[in-house]
């Protein structure tokens, strides 16, 4: 199943149906298909448009100073900040975003739970990889923090997550939920659907407030990505919606 919540968003995003509609245009020639290709691959890398789609999946969450977070029963730091670099020889782990483990760090220090749970993220095809939840809490230890560190069991996805939290703490309890800003509007539905009290701290922004310019009217591969990451997140948000 894993395989298909990855697969099948690729269907909908702006290179799937790029690659469709040049698909159709190799066997039938109509220059229709090659405009509509063009088109869709201009608006999906404009930077405002990626801007505004990625401002859209993030609201209505903004940063929030950790002064204002009042204390709960835990931190959750959700997976997906890892990846592996190196050979057989030698290989290890770097962040792509850290600011989930910096953000849980922090309010850890600022005593706002006493336990920190890590979750064990680990997909089928990365098996031979330590799940990144040990590798979270072994830096988090290295670095001298104080209170409870916890890893849940090895999970694929968020909904997994949700539940193997239960598994570390009663579903009743409050947690201040840490993960991207544009994944948390699903993961704190997950995690309430689970009965936990859930304080959401988001971090990651992929928006920006910065003015435009005309400089803004050229693609970028950010903006592709921004809109691509649109269509798969609320793929994901629909679907939980109806199974759930």
């Amino acid at each position: 199943m894993i395989y298909l919540h990855k697969i099948l968003p690729f269907f909908l995003s702006p290179l799937g149906i790029v690659l469709i509609l040049l698909i159709i245009f190799f066997f039938n020639r109509r220059k229709f298909h090659v405009f509509l290709s063009l088109l869709i691959l201009l608006i999906s890398t404009n930077p405002f448009v990626g801007n505004y789609l990625a401002q859209k999946l993030e609201s209505p969450y903004k940063p929030i100073p950790i002064s204002s977070v009042k204390e709960n029963d835990a931190v959750v730091v959700l997976s997906g900040m890892l990846h592996q670099v190196g050979d057989q020889k030698y290989s290890t782990y770097e962040f792509s975003d850290p600011d989930r483990f910096f953000a849980g760090i922090d309010l850890i220090k600022q005593q706002k739970a006493n336990k920190l749970i890590f979750t064990a993220g680990q997909l089928p095809w990365t098996e031979n990889w330590k799940p990144e939840g040990f590798i979270l809490r072994d830096k988090a230890i290295s670095l001298g923090l104080p209170g409870e560190i916890l890893v849940t069991g090895n999970v694929k996805n968020t909904y997994e997550e949700s539940i193997a939290v239960t598994k570390i703490i009663p579903n009743n309890s409050s947690i201040i939920l840490v993960t991207s800003a544009f994944h948390m509007h699903r993961s704190k539905y997950l995690f309430e659907k689970q009965g936990f009290d859930v304080i959401p701290f988001p971090v990651d922004f992929k928006s920006s407030n910065r003015h435009y310019t005309f400089l803004d009217l050229v693609p970028t591969v950010r903006a592709f990505r921004q809109t691509s990451n649109f269509i798969r997140e609320n793929i994901g948000r629909l679907y939980y919606k109806i199974i759930m």
